[in-house]
């Protein structure tokens, strides 16, 4: 029985509430989902000031994890401290947007994002970019919308997600879209018939992927970009942290 933790890097709790609730209705019926918020952070994720400073917080709920799930997903399309969090924790970790991308591109040669505030824009280009996926994105659009009112009328939120997607899929020739934010994942659904291609939530991927990768028997490697951190010391950070700076366990020789 997998046990996945969702982790939302923002501290709205209505939102993380509806991100686990879509985390299990995208997961396999054996599968047991938990979905927390950081103690402390923005109420919401909109810039690069926000993810930097969730990313602190983000990165302390994944080292106090360990030990306790078999798999960790990053809820928040900026995949936030994703690198950080691979090297702290024992157990695969996917991000939202990195899921998102690859499933996208088994179904669709070009595909867009739409997401929320302008201003988001140029994080989400750089995570296309950091995933080297640029040639597969056709683009990245965004709606007159904060994180936050998605949460106060997701009716609204669907209209003006139509219209940014529409124009993606008819003047940029995206053949899916993918939701730039956590906190549209309700929408997918009824985005994908109203527009007659894929709409991809992202926890959504991010869950079935970890599920896969479970199942499969493999985790995160740890022979260059995500080898535990350098054992050092820290100062005024929670113990949690302190932990991940332990020398790994050798095993005992028989």
């Amino acid at each position: 029985m997998p046990n996945i933790l969702v982790i939302n890097p923002n501290t709205t709790q209505a939102m993380t509430d509806d991100i686990g609730r879509g985390a299990r209705a995208a997961a396999a019926p054996d599968t047991v989902i938990e979905a927390v918020s950081p103690a402390a952070g923005p109420r919401s994720i909109e810039g690069f000031t926000d993810e930097v400073l969730a990313s602190y917080h983000l990165v302390d709920a994944v080292a106090s994890a360990r030990g306790k799930y078999d798999g960790i997903v990053i809820a928040c399309y900026g995949d936030p401290a994703l690198a950080a969090c691979r090297e702290v924790s024992d157990v695969p970790v996917v991000g939202i947007a990195e899921a998102s991308f690859h499933m996208a591109c088994l179904v669709a040669h070009k595909w867009s994002v739409v997401t929320v505030l302008p201003r988001i824009l140029p994080l989400i280009e750089e995570v296309v970019h950091r995933n080297g996926l640029e040639r597969r994105c056709a683009s990245v659009r965004s709606a007159p919308l904060t994180v936050l009112e998605i949460e106060a009328d997701l009716e609204r939120a669907k209209r003006l997600m139509i219209v940014e997607a529409a124009k993606a899929v008819e003047e940029d020739a995206a053949e899916a879209i993918l939701l730039g934010c956590a906190g549209l994942g309700p929408l997918d659904k009824a985005m994908q018939a109203e527009l007659g291609v894929p709409v991809f939530d992202g926890t959504a991927c991010a869950v079935k992927l970890v599920e896969s990768l479970l199942a499969y028997g493999v985790t995160t490697s740890r022979v260059a970009a995500y080898q535990r951190p350098e054992l050092k010391e820290l100062v005024g950070c929670p113990g949690s942290l302190a932990t991940v700076y332990e020398p790994p366990t050798k095993p005992t020789a028989v």
